[in-house]
C-alpha cells in the first residue's frame, strides 16, 4: 500500500504530517514542561528527564493513535504501544548515532552543531512517520465476513 493515503479513509499524506507534527509539538512541550516542573521541584535533571520524556512519549502515541493514524489503530492496544515505544527508541538511537557522527565529522557541524541537529532530526522523523504508518499502526487484517 502506498504511503500517500488508504483509499477507504481518504486520509491524505498531508493530513496526517500535520498531526504528526502537531503530536511532537505537543509532545516536546510536555516532555519540556515537566522536565521544568520536576527539576524546579529538586528532582535531579537525569530522573526528572526520564520522567518527562515517558510522560511526553505517552501523549505522542495518544495524539498519533486518535488523530495522525486514527484510521489504522488496532484494537490490541498493549502490543500497539510496545510496538511504538521500540519504533520510538530505533529512531532516537539514529537521531543520536546521525548527530555524533557529523559533529565528530567535524567542520560547520563542528562550529554550529546545531546544523547536526537539524539533519538528525530530519532523519529520525521521517524514520519515526514510516515506522508509524508501516508498523505500529497497521490496519487489522480482517476475515472474510468482516470481523477481525
Amino acid at each position: 500500500m502506498p504511503l500517500s493515503a488508504d483509499p477507504a479513509s481518504g486520509w491524505s499524506v498531508r493530513r496526517r504530517l500535520c498531526c504528526f507534527a502537531l503530536a511532537g509539538f505537543v509532545g516536546f512541550a510536555f516532555d519540556a514542561g515537566i522536565l521544568t516542573l520536576l527539576a524546579n521541584f529538586g528532582l535531579d535533571a537525569r530522573l526528572a528527564r526520564l520522567a518527562s520524556f515517558a510522560c511526553a512519549m505517552v501523549v505522542t502515541w495518544l495524539i498519533n493513535r486518535s488523530l495522525t493514524f486514527g484510521d489504522r489503530a488496532g484494537t490490541n492496544i498493549a502490543a500497539e504501544f510496545l510496538r511504538y515505544l521500540s519504533a520510538s527508541v530505533l529512531s532516537a538511537l539514529v537521531n543520536l548515532g546521525a548527530f555524533m557522527a557529523l559533529v565528530t565529522l567535524g567542520g560547520p557541524f563542528a562550529r554550529w552543531p546545531v546544523l547536526a541537529v537539524g539533519i538528525a532530526v530530519a532523519l529520525s522523523m521521517t524514520l519515526n512517520f514510516w515506522s508509524y504508518f508501516k508498523m505500529v499502526f497497521t490496519p487489522e487484517t480482517r476475515e472474510p465476513g468482516g470481523t477481525p
